[in-house]
Parts: C-alpha cells; sequence; structure tokens
C-alpha cells in the first residue's frame, strides 16, 4: 500500500487530512517557553489572537527525525507498504531533512522524501494530485515523479498586510529587496521553486487583490488554484469570488493559515496556490 505523508505546513486540517488520506506531522510553535503543537495544541484563531497582543515573539522548529521515523514504522507494517512524504520547501524550513533522516531507517525504496519547493495551499495542490495518483494505483517512483514535474509548475501568490512577521523571521529570502523605508507597503510576493521573490509592492489590499487577478490572468491555462488567508476571511472570499469569475471552471477552495506559517505571514495575509496546467 502506498502511504501519503506531509506536515503541518500544508494547513492540511483534519479533515482534509482524513479526506485525502494523508498523514500530518506537527512542527512546533513557541512563545517563550510555552510550546505547542501546530494545530494540534492550538488552533489558527486563538494563534492570531495572541500573536498581535502578546509581548513575545513566537517562533518556531521542525519536527524530529524520530517524529517521522515513528509515524513511518506504524505505516510500513507489509512488505508491500511505501511512503511519499511531501513537506516544506527546503529553502524555508529543516522538516524536509528531518523526514529524509528519518527515511534511512528503512531499506531503500520504502520512503520516499519530497521536496515541495512550496508551502501550504501550494503543498495541498500537490497533495491532491498525489492522492488522485495513489488510487489510480500509480507507484510510488511514478507518483514522486509526477510530483517533481508538477513542482516546477506551482507558484504561491502571498499578498502581505506587513512585511514586518517575515522580516522578523528570517525567512524573507530575495523579498529583503523591498525592505527599506517601505514596511507601510503592502507587498505581493511569490514562493516559486523553493524561493520567497519580490513581485510588485501596493499601497491597499483592494490593489494587490487586483494585481493578484492580473498575474493569474498572465499565467495560462492552470490545473488547479487553491486559497488561504490568515485573519481576513472576508476579503479572502471577495478575492475567491473574483478569481471564481475568472476561472469559473475551477473548484478553488479557501481555508486558514495555520500557527507556523502565519508566524512569518502575520495578520492580515491573502495567498493564492496556482499549479500550471502541463
Amino acid at each position: 500500500m502506498l502511504h501519503l505523508v506531509t506536515d503541518s505546513t500544508s494547513d492540511l486540517l483534519a479533515d482534509g487530512a482524513r479526506e485525502l488520506g494523508v498523514s500530518v506531522v506537527p512542527l512546533t510553535v513557541r512563545f517563550g517557553e510555552e510550546q505547542f503543537l501546530d494545530g494540534v495544541d492550538m488552533d489558527a484563531d486563538t494563534f492570531y489572537r495572541r500573536l498581535t497582543t502578546s509581548a513575545v515573539s513566537p517562533t518556531t522548529s521542525q519536527p524530529s527525525p524520530e517524529q517521522f521515523a515513528e509515524l513511518y514504522r506504524r505505516l510500513l507494517r507489509e512488505d508491500g507498504d511505501q511512503v511519499v512524504s511531501l513537506h516544506i520547501a527546503g529553502k524555508l524550513s529543516g522538516t524536509l531533512q528531518s523526514a529524509s533522516l528519518a527515511a534511512q531507517e528503512f531499506a531503500p525504496g520504502r520512503v520516499h522524501p519530497v521536496d515541495s519547493l512550496s508551502v501550504s495551499a501550494g503543498i495541498q495542490l500537490l497533495l491532491r494530485q498525489a492522492a488522485r495518483d495513489r488510487d489510480a494505483g500509480v507507484d510510488a517512483a511514478g507518483v514522486v515523479a509526477n510530483l517533481e514535474r508538477a513542482r516546477e509548475r506551482l507558484t504561491v501568490w502571498v499578498l502581505l498586510d506587513t512585511l514586518t512577521y517575515l522580516h522578523r523571521g528570517g525567512r524573507i529570502g530575495r523579498a529583503q529587496a523591498f525592505l527599506g523605508g517601505v514596511l507601510n507597503v503592502k507587498p505581493l510576493l511569490q514562493v516559486h521553486l523553493g524561493e520567497v521573490e519580490p513581485v510588485a509592492r501596493v499601497r491597499s489590499r483592494q490593489q494587490g487583490m487586483a494585481k493578484v487577478i492580473e498575474v493569474i490572468r498572465a499565467l495560462g491555462p492552470l490545473q488547479s488554484v487553491a486559497m488561504m488567508h490568515t485573519t481576513v476571511p472576508e476579503a479572502a472570499e471577495e478575492l475567491r469570488a473574483r478569481l471564481v469569475g475568472l476561472l469559473p471552471e475551477m473548484d478553488i477552495t479557501l481555508g486558514q493559515l495555520g500557527p507556523v506559517v502565519g508566524t512569518y505571514g502575520g495578520p492580515g495575509l491573502i495567498g493564492v496556490a496556482t499549479l500550471k496546467a502541463s
């Protein structure tokens, strides 16, 4: 049997994980000496209330190799069992490294760690494809090959309310160019091939949403789209409605970023993941 594993930066809630048949390994969020398993000990709403009121900035940490190994042992009960383990971009987190170290405990070919080169809704789009392939009888090697092709066509567009949290968390990457007297702008970034890169600077959320529509319209045919937000469901739903108008044939889901990714995105974020058609 082929099993799918991911981590909590996919922001895949329990119901969605059960529906897709995916096991989720949580990362950890810390406020000072207090620590919480992402999506297990602290939900998103509780986290964002604390993020905006706490004097202590949260930090995050990846799962240990043993956390992954423990799950892999439970899944690899039969000789024919295999695992495809899909994780946040290796350039953004050490989570993939932990999964890869854990995989070495097992015989070659039993566990296949894969770098999504993405995060959150981007990982979700890849997981949906992997689940379809698994259910169609594609073997682990085929699922991995399809994921590695698909991730090249995957981009997550992120409209931030502020760069403050991304800068504070050290995940700003090439978007560093947006710093320097411009923390009052609302940056549009992209996560593509594992890198956080600047796209545009706008002065309002409405301008930012118009820019998102513009860049997505220019992409050409799309295979799938998914959306996330941190604390602005109404604005995210407004953008979703505009995307549905642009892509009426597309089933566009909308979810909430969990604590780990939200640590770096901050309040007011809206994200759109797009997977271009092959």
